[in-house]
């Protein structure tokens, strides 16, 4: 039988999933290419390319193929105002920004940092130049931590919330069409791949694909390549969107396989985490375009790297590439860094050699600070702790910044703060674990530098504080050491449950994940079946 099984989606079924609403933004197929010299290149019998990038509407990339369904649907199709985040460079943010000029809506633009690179500056300039209004987060924690609304959906400051990625029961409809379109464009050609090669960020792409191929009675396997990092793309989350998109297929007459899903999830090409470039990536983009096809780094390059890492380690013979990405170059106004947020426009202006210089000076401060506490080593009482990353001493001095920091903190959530710290560094680059060892070194003994001899952990709350408050002042790295302080804390001050109803967050549709205890990044997921709110309305 080869890859094609023998139930495939009856003509009434797909007639059925063409009765749920959309705007009509992708109505003809995106070319499906050969790259045989590539193909020759790799040791490969077929590759096939799969070009998004060729679509016409919003720019191109995968993201029309979600937003066709997702804001036809309610509550966007009737509102005036949409919000979402990303980060600066976010593509999905660009297809939203030209989704809202054309329908005459304005978008509420939340962005986090990331690493610029051009890409990244041209994503930037475009969104920059037609938003309606910029927000500007120091990481994807702070954004979490202050306006979780627009991570959980509803209502953010007026504006209806467009879910990460665009990711929905609703929008992965799209997706479940492309699988289709796709499974014919095999028949015609016949073509039987064995794997199919597309990056995962939010999995909405990735699961409404492999539901539309199994739809279609193709076997072949969709092999999605995480580009962020792992907690945030779990076999849990997956199976969650797959249950879902299975209810939202039901509403409109579509009965899904009764198998799981041929889906895999590749982490082994994150490299150091979401939005930063790999050296497998970039060679893959340099590989993919001397074939023609232009790639970039940060979706398609991670996911390119999988692609030839297994060709060439003869895991895979017949593949397609699915291009996602936006094609270029975009139109920007020649003052978007004008429309900026003013702390966004001072991040850029720092270049990439004097915010290494930064990172390195931040460990010499740390190392200094600790070389001259030599003598202050001991005393902590510390012998309870049963941390991962943190030392024992490293979880009293997060726990003595809390208790100066967080007011209204009672002492057991103060007792918690360092556990929660403790499990975020573990999902972190062995770079940015060294960087908070040597943060925490630097805040404990640079008590020196205001003329106390004694460390943070010995003082009093209100003295902390001030020390706190007397880094920020400083100004440069010191106020950035202040501010990393702060945001540890906060981070696992709010991965508690008692701290969420200070945020409006009712808390996560089912009870403490699996391993037991909080945070587990699995427990956030919703029941089977369940819907999001937005879309059982």
């Amino acid at each position: 039988m080869g890859v094609w099984m023998l139930r495939a989606m009856s003509p009434l079924g797909v007639a059925a999933l063409d009765r749920a609403p959309r705007l009509g933004w992708v109505d003809a197929p995106s070319p499906l290419e050969a790259a045989p010299a590539l193909a020759s290149e790799l040791g490969l019998s077929s590759l096939l390319v799969k070009r998004d990038d060729l679509l016409p509407a919003l720019l191109g990339g995968g993201k029309p193929r979600k937003l066709d369904f997702l804001l036809a649907a309610a509550p966007f199709t009737g509102a005036r105002r949409w919000a979402a985040a990303g980060a600066i460079g976010s593509g999905a943010l660009v297809a939203l920004s030209a989704a809202a000029e054309q329908l005459g809506r304005e978008l509420d633009a939340h962005l986090f940092w990331t690493e610029p690179s051009t890409g990244v500056l041209d994503n930037l300039a475009f969104t920059a130049s037609h938003a309606a209004s910029l927000t500007f987060y120091r990481s994807r924690a702070s954004l979490a931590l202050t306006r979780p609304a627009l991570l959980r959906g509803g209502v953010a400051r007026g504006a209806v919330v467009v879910p990460p990625g665009g990711t929905s029961p609703v929008g992965m409809l799209g997706f479940v069409r492309a699988g289709l379109e796709l499974a014919a464009q095999l028949r015609d050609r016949g073509e039987e791949p064995e794997r199919v090669y597309l990056p995962l960020g939010s999995a909405g792409s990735a699961v409404g694909l492999a539901m539309g191929l199994a739809l279609a009675g193709c076997g072949a396997e969709v092999r999605a390549i995480a580009v962020v990092e792992r907690p945030l793309s779990t076999r849990r989350r997956v199976d969650g969107l797959a249950r879902a998109l299975g209810a939202e297929l039901a509403r409109w007459g579509v009965e899904t396989p009764g198998a799981p899903l041929s889906l895999v999830v590749d982490h082994d090409h994150v490299g150091r985490g979401y939005a930063v470039a790999t050296e497998e990536g970039l060679a893959a983009c340099a590989a993919l375009g001397a074939a023609g096809i232009e790639v970039e780094p940060i979706y398609g390059g991670k996911a390119a790297a999988a692609l030839l890492a297994d060709a060439r380690g003869g895991r895979v013979s017949r593949a397609v590439f699915w291009h996602t990405a936006r094609r270029g170059p975009l139109p920007r106004a020649d003052d978007w860094r004008a429309r900026l947020p003013p702390a966004l426009r001072r991040r850029l202006d720092v270049t990439p050699g004097a915010l290494a210089a930064r990172r390195r000076l931040l460990l010499a401060l740390g190392v200094g600070a600790t070389g001259v506490a030599v003598a202050r080593v001991t005393g902590y009482d510390a012998d309870d702790w049963r941390g991962l990353v943190l030392s024992g001493p490293e979880s009293r001095i997060v726990e003595a910044a809390a208790e100066a920091l967080l007011a209204s903190a009672t002492a057991e959530q103060l007792r918690r703060v360092a556990l929660g710290v403790d499990a975020y560094l573990r999902g972190m680059s062995p770079r940015g674990v060294a960087e908070v060892h040597a943060l925490l070194a630097f805040v404990e003994h640079g008590t020196l530098l205001g003329g106390r001899m004694r460390r943070l952990t010995s003082l009093s709350p209100a003295e902390r504080e001030q020390v706190v408050s007397s880094l920020a002042r400083r100004g440069g790295l010191l106020r950035d050491a202040a501010r990393g302080l702060e945001d540890l804390c906060a981070l696992g001050f709010y991965q508690q449950p008692s701290t969420w109803p200070a945020l409006g967050y009712t808390g996560p549709m089912v009870g403490p994940g699996r391993r037991g205890g909080w945070p587990t990044y699995e427990a956030l997921g919703a029941p089977p079946g369940a819907l999001p709110r937005a879309a059982s309305r």
